[in-house]
């Protein structure tokens, strides 16, 4: 077996030393393989990124491992470490300059990723590094709307002081708020409502803010919030 197959197989398992020793001993930082297609032109450090393992990423940068080469799938080792949220692997990724412009298969940003994570922290440095903070995926969600679905109001509401949008629609015509009234999200709501959120528009299905918060687990106090901020049937 070739020390570049060793080298990807060390990091499969999360070999630490074993890498170390390989790299010593002359293979390619930049190798790919796997068993897959897509797998095959994953790099070490895209597979390192994946399984979360950090001392092995911070090894393949020491090397100069190339930080924003794509696999046939185009991700980069930046996109699989968001999508997988291990937070101090993007970070790490973004202090040696990993691209944060690109996008999966299904239109998301790493920026989206993170805002799903409720990761508010990486969210605020990606926008500070020019993250577009309204840009939408295939089905129209922004990283704010992600926010909302998953339940993180502190990384909603950084978002909305960073210029993100309230009353944007999806695909589904469903808005952050009809989502947040949805979940009964009782927090989520105050703060959108707080920052100009319309409850009046319909989705495709004719649901408002208010009918969803009336099938939420917390039903009364959501249609509250929502009638005294004006909302009728």
């Amino acid at each position: 077996m070739s020390l570049n197959n060793e080298l990807i197989r060390a990091i499969v398992r999360g070999d630490t030393t074993s890498t170390e020793a390989l790299l010593a001993q002359g293979a390619d930082v930049n190798t790919t393989g796997g068993v897959t297609a897509v797998g095959a032109s994953n790099t070490a450090l895209m597979w390192a990124a994946t399984d979360g393992y950090l001392e092995i990423v911070k090894l393949l940068l020491a090397h100069n491992a190339d930080i924003n080469v794509k696999n046939t799938a185009n991700y980069t080792a930046l996109m699989y470490a968001a999508e997988s949220n291990y937070r101090e692997i993007v970070s790490l990724l973004l202090d040696h300059g990993a691209n944060i412009g690109d996008r999966n298969h299904y239109g998301e940003t790493v920026l989206m990723s993170m805002a799903r994570h409720g990761e508010t922290d990486i969210v605020q440095r990606l926008v500070t590094m020019g993250a577009e903070v309204n840009a939408t995926n295939k089905i129209g969600d922004t990283a704010l709307y992600l926010a909302v679905d998953n339940g993180h109001p502190y990384t909603m509401k950084a978002l909305i002081d960073l210029g993100g949008e309230v009353n944007t629609e999806n695909l589904g015509g469903w808005t952050p708020l009809m989502m947040a009234s949805a979940r009964g999200d009782l927090e989520t709501m105050t703060i959108l409502l707080e920052n100009g959120a319309d409850f009046r528009p319909q989705n495709r299905w004719g649901a408002t803010a208010l009918s969803e918060a009336r099938k939420s687990f917390r039903s009364s106090q959501a249609a509250e919030i929502l009638i005294k901020a004006g909302a009728t049937e």
